[in-house]
């Protein structure tokens, strides 16, 4: 810190970067940038006035708390833009981005439900072969079991008959021998 002719206190870069929080790049890039007048010494040294820093500071919050370009910048140093309008843009672009954040995470919840949806078609799908799969076993089944139904029902019937058949020969027989005269020794033994 030093004092000039004019009994004005002028800032090493050294102490502007200490007041500012700014690197010495930055505070070099914005005086570049921003085409600011910074006093030199004989020897080439910048000095930096009250007034300097506090434009400093200020270029500062615009930039990284505001989020205005070098562009805007340069406008508000020309006396282009009136600040107010810019915190009501700056606003308005943060609403606009706000909604392009809404809109995206409805475009990528509706791509989500897409994929789900082509999910569930797919498994439907196979649900629908399983089924048509299970079905034609099932109908092959009922008619293996119809057919041995028959089968069993033609091999009852045909032994129910013989059965019948069986015990027909057997009561005629019975009833033949009944009817015919008894022998003599079958008379003589059994009589």
């Amino acid at each position: 810190m030093f004092n000039n002719l004019d009994e004005e206190v002028v800032y090493t870069l050294k102490d502007t970067v200490k007041l500012t929080g700014l690197s010495i790049d930055l505070v070099r890039l914005y005086e570049k940038e921003f085409n600011l007048q910074i006093q030199r010494t004989e020897g080439g040294h910048r000095r930096y006035t009250k007034q300097n820093i506090d434009l400093l500071i200020e270029i500062k919050k615009r930039i990284q708390e505001q989020n205005w370009s070098y562009k805007m910048i340069n406008q508000w140093l020309q006396g282009e833009i009136i600040p107010e309008s810019i915190e009501v843009q700056s606003k308005l672009e943060k609403k606009v981005e706000s909604l392009e954040d809404k809109v995206q995470e409805l475009l990528n919840r509706s791509e989500k439900d897409e994929q789900f949806q082509f999910a569930l078609i797919q498994r439907l799908d196979e649900q629908s072969k399983l089924i048509r799969q299970l079905t034609e076993k099932l109908s092959s089944q009922d008619k293996y079991i119809e057919n041995n139904l028959e089968k069993r029902d033609e091999k009852l019937t045909n032994a129910i008959r013989e059965i019948s058949d069986t015990k027909k020969l057997i009561a005629a027989a019975q009833e033949n021998l009944e009817s015919k005269p008894k022998s003599f020794w079958h008379r003589i033994f059994r009589g």
